[in-house]
């Protein structure tokens, strides 16, 4: 007698193997049996016929670190089958929080008008404390971020640490490793992880390789120093014995196009010397950030008030645009291939072009950029149109490229269903199974799902999650190969995906005939 049984579904274990008929059976949060069930017993029998039963799929990019306390039951996420997310991403965890530099470091970090719980956290371990009370839907991996980290210490300084914040910052990506950070992440194109050179982020990345961790990074240059920026990160992992995942990898601008296949050899080749290096890429050919991403890292230094004294100075801002031109991605002017995607202050903005906005208020794009950014607060979103079909079918076709959505926990009502969010927030993994798979072939079917479960879970480290067979957690997905689809668009994103009516987190339904059931069954994968 189990308490589920899906019957009659066509199986991907996970390991890349052909899809075989099968039955699964579930008791409690465990996988049982799987084989000939037609003659078992269970408290619910779905009959699957028509469908694939998948292990959950794994998100190796997320921010929902940063919305499972305002919405824990991640609603955009599982919707697309994601069971577990890895979180604290670009170097920007909510945790750790000193009491000298914790002030500052919240208010940048607001999320649209809803509330986060700043006050439940102080250290790593009380933020994953915050996780388990509240329950989740899905699971999450946590990472520690070097920005965090950095400006805990040493506030929005563009200085070197002396000798004694150095240490301090290694105390606490030790620390937070111990208390249940699986890796170190950070994001080296933002402030302030981009005041660190190299060989500090070296010795903040040797405490994860001492404990066996993850170095994830969003590299320094996605653009123009892209092949420096990758070897950057390769070096950290060989001098400190972490393993390395870049970060949603690009050539980022129709100038960098050419580098992609040069950066993927670069990874082939830290791979054939040894080195454990792999990434994750979302399969859309534009990305998001904050506005504010457009301006010289110097522009934060000492802060958001700083900051935006910056913004209100004339020649400042003169010194301000050479350098934006340089910045890599944006330098080409092209300010039709940027969007606006949240604007909480000018919902008027949101889901049209720097470039239209520009001329509808009769400025110059670069005015229009340091006006807006002074008049929301840099609380702004952007999406930015900036990567080529052939390089993501290129970097798809890498055998050890994984798929992150790098995207928050949205919804189609309540608190986090405004603006025009990237659609990856909805539909990153039925687009890989609809667009890369069903429609154009690039993947099969048994390696997409391998790249969405087996293989990073493997990176990972684990031995009883990612791949649909006896004895491992019942982190499950249902989706029809023939019909799932992501629905989610750059001006209509608040859609949820079809195709896909069950999703299984620990056992547990959450999403079940195409419902959210509220669940909340995820848990906390920490070391």
């Amino acid at each position: 007698m189990f308490d589920i049984i899906l019957q009659n579904g066509q199986v991907a274990d996970g390991s890349g193997a052909p899809l075989k008929r099968a039955d699964v059976a579930i008791t409690r949060d465990t996988i049982v049996a799987v084989g000939d069930l037609r003659a078992a017993q269970a408290g619910a029998i779905l009959d699957v016929a028509g469908c694939v039963v998948a292990p959950g799929f794994v998100d190796m990019h997320s921010h929902a670190d940063n919305t499972l306390p305002i919405l824990p039951t991640a609603d955009s996420l599982v919707y697309q089958g994601i069971t577990t997310a890895v979180v604290g991403q670009c170097g920007d965890s909510p945790a750790p929080l000193l009491p000298e530099t914790r002030a500052a470091a919240t208010a940048r970090r607001t999320m649209d008008d809803a509330r986060f719980p700043w006050e439940r956290i102080s250290t790593f371990a009380s933020f994953l404390e915050l996780l388990r009370e509240m329950g989740t839907s899905l699971n999450t991996v946590p990472l520690v971020g070097q920005g965090i980290v950095r400006e805990a210490v040493m506030g929005m300084s563009a200085d070197a640490p002396t000798a004694e914040q150095l240490a301090r910052m290694q105390a606490e990506v030790a620390q937070a490793m111990d208390e249940g950070a699986v890796g170190f992440s950070t994001g080296l194109i933002y402030a302030p992880c981009s005041y660190a050179t190299t060989e500090e982020i070296i010795a903040l990345t040797r405490p994860v390789g001492e404990r066996g961790g993850l170095y994830f990074s969003h590299i320094r240059s996605e653009g123009d120093a892209l092949l420096e920026a990758l070897g950057e990160a390769i070096r950290i992992g060989r001098e400190t014995g972490a393993r390395v995942e870049i970060s949603h990898f690009k050539a980022a601008g129709w100038r960098n196009w050419p580098k992609a296949p040069q950066a993927l050899e670069l990874i082939d080749r830290a791979r054939a010397e040894g080195l454990d290096v792999s990434a994750d890429m979302y399969p859309y050919l534009a990305g998001s950030s904050g506005l504010a991403a457009l301006l010289p890292d110097w522009a934060y230094a000492d802060g958001m008030e700083a900051a935006l004294a910056r913004l209100a100075d004339q020649d400042t801002r003169r010194r301000m645009i050479p350098d934006m031109q340089e910045s890599g991605s944006f330098r080409t002017g092209e300010w039709d291939k940027i969007l606006i995607a949240s604007s909480p202050r000018q919902r008027a903005y949101e889901g049209r072009s720097v470039s239209e906005l520009a001329a509808s208020a009769g400025v110059d794009p670069y005015t229009w950029v340091f006006d807006t950014l002074l008049e929301t607060g840099l609380h702004i979103t952007m999406i930015t149109f900036m990567m080529a079909e052939e390089n993501a079918e290129l970097q798809l076709r890498r055998p050890w490229m994984m798929i992150g959505t790098d995207a928050f926990g949205c919804a189609t009502e309540g608190p986090l269903s405004h603006g025009k969010p990237h659609p990856r927030n909805y539909g990153t993994f039925p687009r890989v199974l609809a667009h890369d798979v069903r429609e154009r072939g690039v993947l099969s079917l048994e390696e997409a799902v391998h790249r969405m479960t087996g293989l990073p879970a493997h990176k990972l480290g684990w031995t009883d999650r990612g791949l649909l067979r006896e004895g491992y957690r019942a982190d499950m997905v249902v989706f029809d190969p023939a019909t799932v689809v992501d629905r989610a668009t750059f001006q209509k994103p608040h859609q949820y995906p079809a195709g896909m009516p069950h999703v299984l987190v620990n056992g547990q339904f959450v999403i079940r005939d195409g419902a959210h059931t509220g669940a909340r069954p995820g848990r906390v994968l920490g070391r």
